[in-house]
Order: C-alpha cells, then sequence, then structure tokens
C-alpha cells in the first residue's frame, strides 16, 4: 500500500517520465515484489509437499496449477482494462490487497483441515519415530543437504536454470516492445518525459499506456494458456508418458523454442515464445519439479528447498540478467549472444532431467529417503523385517495363554503403520 501511494508523487512517482538509474522506488518495488513471490511460493509448495502423499500429488497438482492460473489472469485483465481509466498505482494498490487476502486464505485453510505429514522417515526398522529432544536450527542445514545430495542438486538445476533463459528472452521482449511503442508514441518537446541535459528521453504517457496494456495482455495471453494446459495437458502428460518423459519434454521444448526466436527475431515471435516458455514452466515443469520432493526428508522439502526457491531462483535470474547487461548495447547482439546462451541451458537441462528422472524411478522403487537422519532403509529391507516380527509374534503366541496376552500388544506399533512402508 505503501509503494502503491508513493507512485501518485510527483517526482518518485509515476508522474515524473524521465527515464534515471536513480528512481529508488523502482528498485524498491521490484525488490519487494520478487521476494514476497519467492518466499511465499516456496513455503506453500513445501506445505503441500509435506501434506500430500505421492499419488495425491500425481493426480492433483495439475489442478492445483491450473486454479493458480486464474488469478494469474485476473490480475493483467485488471491492469489490461484498468491501466488507462485508473492508472498504474491503482492497479497496484488492487495487488497489495490480494496479498492480504492470501495470508487469510491459507489461514483459513489450516484452521478447517489442519497440517499433517506424510512420508515421515523410521528411526529404526519396523518401529515407530521416537521423540528425541529437537536440534538447535541451522541456517545453513539446507544448503549443507543441498551439497551432500546430487539428486537435491538436480532438483535445484531443474527449478532454477530455465529462469536463465526466460530472463534473456524477457528483457528481449521487453527492449523490443519499448522501442515499438516508444516510436509509435513518440517523446515530443513540451512533455515532461524530454530530458534537459542529453538526448535520454523517456516515453511518453501514451507510451507507457500502451506499454501497460501489451504486458497486461501478455500475461492474460500466457496464465490462459498455462490454465489450459494445467487443466487438460498436465496430469496426462505425467501419466500417458511418466515423470521421467515429462522431465525432458520442458527443456527439449525450450530448446527449440530458443533456436526459433534466433531465427526470427521480431516482436510478436518473442511474445510467443516467451508465453510458450512461461505457460510450460507453469504446467509442466512446476508440477514435475515438486513431484520431485516425493522421496525426500522433510528437511530438505523445507529447508534445502528454501536455498534453492529463494536464493536459487533469484541467482539464475541475476546470471540471465549478467548476459542481458553484457549484450544490452544492441539488441541484434542481445538476441544472437542471448540465444546461445540459451541453448547451451537448455542442453545441459535435458542430460540432468535424464539423470534426475533415473534416481527419482530408483528412489520410488527401493523406497529410499533422500536426507533421512537415520540410516537408510529401503521399502525392500522393511518389509523383510515387518515379516520377521510378525513370525516372532505368532511364535510367540503359540506358547502364552490368551489371557496373558489379551491386554498386552505385542505389534511393535505395527497396528498404526497398517503394514506399511513410511518410507513410501
Amino acid at each position: 500500500f505503501t509503494i502503491s501511494a508513493l507512485l501518485y508523487h510527483p517526482i518518485i512517482g509515476l508522474p515524473n517520465g524521465q527515464a534515471s538509474e536513480d528512481r529508488i522506488l523502482g528498485w524498491i518495488s521490484y525488490c519487494s515484489i520478487e521476494s514476497f513471490g519467492s518466499v511465499m511460493v516456496s513455503l506453500f509448495w513445501s506445505f503441500a509437499n509435506s501434506n500430500f502423499s505421492f499419488q495425491t500429488a500425481k493426480a492433483s497438482y495439475g489442478v492445483l496449477v491450473a486454479f493458480a492460473q486464474v488469478g494469474s489472469i485476473l490480475g493483467p485483465t485488471i491492469v489490461n482494462q484498468y491501466s488507462k481509466s485508473n492508472g498504474p498505482a491503482w492497479c497496484y494498490m488492487v495487488g497489495a490487497t490480494s496479498m492480504i487476502l492470501l495470508q487469510g486464505t491459507m489461514y483459513i485453510y489450516i484452521k478447517i483441515y489442519g497440517a499433517q505429514e506424510y512420508n515421515i522417515v523410521t528411526t529404526d526398522i519396523g518401529k515407530k519415530p521416537t521423540t528425541s529432544p529437537k536440534k538447535k536450527a541451522d541456517i545453513l542445514e539446507g544448503l549443507k543437504l543441498f551439497w551432500d545430495h546430487n539428486y537435491v542438486k538436480g532438483i535445484f538445476a531443474i527449478s532454477t536454470l530455465f529462469m536463465v533463459e526466460v530472463t534473456i528472452v524477457d528483457y528481449t521482449m521487453k527492449v523490443l516492445a519499448q522501442d515499438h511503442f516508444a516510436k509509435l508514441h513518440p517523446c515530443l518537446d513540451g512533455m515532461n518525459c524530454r530530458s534537459n541535459i542529453d538526448d535520454n528521453h523517456g516515453m511518453s504517457e501514451k507510451a507507457t499506456v500502451a506499454l501497460t496494456t501489451f504486458m497486461g495482455l501478455f500475461g492474460q495471453a500466457t496464465n490462459t494458456l498455462s490454465l489450459l494446459l494445467s487443466l487438460f495437458g498436465t496430469s496426462a502428460v505425467i501419466r500417458y508418458l511418466g515423470l521421467r518423459l515429462t522431465l525432458l519434454l520442458f527443456p527439449s521444448l525450450c530448446l527449440a523454442i530458443i533456436i526459433f526466436v534466433r531465427l526470427h527475431p521480431t516482436l510478436y515471435v518473442v511474445f510467443g515464445a516467451m508465453m510458450m516458455l512461461k505457460a510450460c514452466s507453469y504446467a509442466l515443469n512446476n508440477p514435475t519439479k515438486e513431484l520431485l520432493y516425493q522421496p525426500t526428508s522433510p528437511a530438505i522439502r523445507y529447508k534445502a528447498k528454501s536455498w534453492i526457491d529463494i536464493f536459487g531462483a533469484r541467482g539464475a535470474k541475476a546470471l540471465g540478467s549478467v548476459v542481458t547487461n553484457a549484450f544490452a548495447h544492441s539488441t541484434s547482439s542481445l538476441i544472437q549472444n542471448g540465444s546461445l546462451v540459451g541453448m547451451a541451458v537448455s542442453t545441459f537441462l535435458i542430460w540432468n532431467a535424464r539423470y534426475v528422472g533415473q534416481k527419482f524411478d530408483e528412489y520410488q522403487e527401493e523406497g529410499y529417503v533422500v536426507g533421512s537422519d537415520s540410516k537408510s532403509i529401503t521399502k525392500q529391507q522393511e518389509v523383510a523385517a515387518l515379516k520377521s516380527i510378525s513370525a516372532e509374534e505368532e511364535y510367540v503366541n503359540e506358547d502364552v495363554p490368551q489371557s496373558e496376552t489379551e491386554h498386552e500388544s505385542t505389534s511393535c506399533a505395527l497396528d498404526d503403520d497398517d503394514g506399511k512402508s513410511d518410507n513410501s
């Protein structure tokens, strides 16, 4: 709300049309939105991964992403419809109000349904987890887990490195769009966008509104496509191809899109490319990379995942920005060199997706839990142990009178587990 109010200020706000790197409000706004979005999305998916079993997640994550796109469509629609009449600052305030509603929604959900973690790791074969004093929280524990497990490094690459490509293509689209609308609605003498110091003029008011409307249209188109893919494509693709092949699909599409942009670098080709990259990342990459956390411990799902989603994603964007800044002097140079970087990243991601998919199938089959504090126990080992314990009980019960055992449990806490492996 504070930022949206300051956007009306005649000097530091939007009424001042002169472009400058010293416009601190823009920096604060960008960092606030990026930080809040990173933290909230990461925490939401950590919460979902801990409260859904693998089968439930496999069936429902596509639907979750689909309904998330409803809000993503409404936001750009509001911008597209009301930016001309009410201005960008008013649209900003509507977005700030939505963030407050988000907090209330999560509070109500937990009040109604509560929170129960799945995939709790056993400490000993055939026994319930024992309560032990909590370890002192270590801010670097997530980073240590990331360093210790190659599987987690693979998830990191899938979750973040595609952002390098998205950042390059997104910047290219905005540069082309800004040039297009600046020529369509030029900054003329007497306008407040004219600079009295040099020729570095800003955009006219009409050009700014046109660019805002264009970006609103981009958001509508992208999120509508994401909604359709999520509703009718995500779950079907994962069921038909399996997670392993679905992981390969997204980086392969990225590679094809980057090559097409390199060959046809026009505004609306880049618009379509960016739309496909965003939509596929929402509908394909996001659900599949969240499923990869199923065979991991709660520490990885919360602590390592936070490092990956917050610092990793921001780092990938920063790396993409390094590329764009290096070639920002020329649009053609940006397209030619930026596309080479994107092609290299896509090629690596294809190799990485193959590796992580193999490991995921292996861990699911064995019941292996990545990042367990105790010695890792495979599903086969635990089933064998459970059979041994059951045989022991039968042997004991043959020699012990019923009267001595009817009030005493010798199940070794198997009743709660219902014969299922905690690692599944």
